[in-house]
């Protein structure tokens, strides 16, 4: 029988599901579980639990100011065997995107804050961010800090991660677009130091493969899927996200190509560098309505993958008021996929965001946050043929 968790209370921002690119929870090697956060303060902060989700610690504040976008990476999902959760942030009255990491094997240690882009006019809501760490060291941030005039694509070197200073802007892969998301993400070129990209460009609805290469400053960008239907911040957010598969070097996307429209699919492709291979059968297939928001999690020691996602495939519940979060399982990298299994224990009001962690072992866990600024974790147990709701916490930062 099911065991309700205990519960913490503490309040989140609105802003924590702007932003799009990578904002996931981690699971570290012992199992300890982190959530990097934006605050009902609007400040940067984390938590952390070591029960499985049951209950999570105070929040440790890592910046005091009014954040709007935040993407977090954590070393060990570029198969990088260090602890360090990457952070990056942009806030509105310095109008910057700052850089400061947590160190999960040194007694979450804070790294010195430092500065990734200097800009003029952060607006809220607007923008985009995306960081995280080639598999060669280097760490890599896409930020967009209003509508589209400021921002840019910036690299730390390898030496000077975590407290040394950014070098300056790289080549940027087309001109900066509020409304447009990015989720960058290592790759598996034989330079290490090079990254890959999905770019969903608002204007053309579509989604794209971007290549960059580290020692030409330069992008190449190949189409994945077009008719790709884009949605802004407006009611919930994002609609696409990704995992890393180190084990086969591949990295695996998930997105909607319409939300909250009848017929609309939950693709998914696996992506190398020289190959984009659509899932032979999608997640979902011809939605009948009132679905959106998805996550996607890498079993470790299974291989299996699972997607989450909101509202039921037959449009008897309603978006964005009043549905429930349904799973997925694939057990042959995304050839087939198992029943639609309903995941959470209560109709969500207003759910605006959805994360689960990218690469887990030991059990499934995702997070969610509806529109009375409520995060909702849920701890999931993975059984032979289901995955089946196990406990609750909700947890209000």
């Amino acid at each position: 029988m099911a065991r309700r968790a205990d519960i913490k209370f503490h309040h989140i921002s609105p802003a924590q599901y702007q932003g799009a690119g990578t904002n996931y929870p981690i699971q570290t090697p012992t199992g300890v579980l982190y959530q990097v956060l934006i605050d009902n303060g609007t400040d940067t902060v984390f938590i952390k639990s070591t029960d499985g989700g049951l209950t999570w610690s105070a929040a440790t504040v890592v910046y005091t100011g009014t954040v709007n976008n935040l993407s977090v990476w954590y070393d060990r999902w570029s198969g990088i065997p260090a602890g360090l959760i990457h952070c990056a942030y942009t806030q509105t009255s310095s109008h910057d995107t700052f850089y400061r990491t947590i160190n999960t094997e040194s007694s979450d240690a804070l790294s010195t804050e430092t500065t990734i882009f200097a800009g003029t006019s952060a607006a809220s809501p607007g923008g985009h961010i995306s960081i995280a760490r080639a598999r060669g060291g280097n760490v890599y941030c896409k930020t967009c800090i209003d509508a589209g005039v400021e921002g840019g694509f910036f690299r730390l070197p390898n030496a000077n991660v975590p407290n040394g200073a950014w070098d300056a802007a790289k080549t940027i892969d087309e001109a900066l677009a509020t409304t447009d998301q990015m989720i960058l993400l290592p790759s598996w070129n034989a330079d290490t130091q090079d990254m890959m990209a999905f770019f969903w460009d608002a204007s053309a609805d579509e989604i794209s493969r971007k290549l960059y290469d580290d020692s030409a400053n330069s992008w190449a960008e190949t189409s994945i899927s077009t008719g790709m239907v884009d949605n802004v911040p407006g009611n919930a957010f994002p609609h696409f996200a990704a995992t890393v598969d180190l084990t086969n070097s591949r990295n695996i996307l998930v997105a909607w190509n319409g939300i909250d429209t009848a017929n609309a699919d939950l693709l998914g492709w696996i992506v190398t560098e020289s190959a984009i291979t659509a899932f032979t059968t999608p997640v979902v297939l011809n939605g009948t309505d009132d679905q959106g928001l998805c996550a996607i999690g890498l079993d470790t020691v299974t291989g299996w993958w699972l997607v989450v996602y909101a509202g039921k495939s037959d449009g008897s519940e309603t978006w964005p008021t009043a549905f429930n979060f349904y799973c997925k399982v694939s057990k042959d990298t995304g050839a087939t996929w198992g029943p639609e299994t309903k995941m959470s224990t209560a109709i969500y009001v207003q759910t605006r965001w959805l994360a689960t962690i990218p690469r887990f072992t030991g059990g499934f866990k995702y997070v969610t946050m509806d529109d009375t600024s409520l995060a909702v974790y849920y701890t999931g147990r993975i059984n032979i043929d289901v995955v089946q709701p196990r406990a609750r916490a909700i947890v209000m930062i």
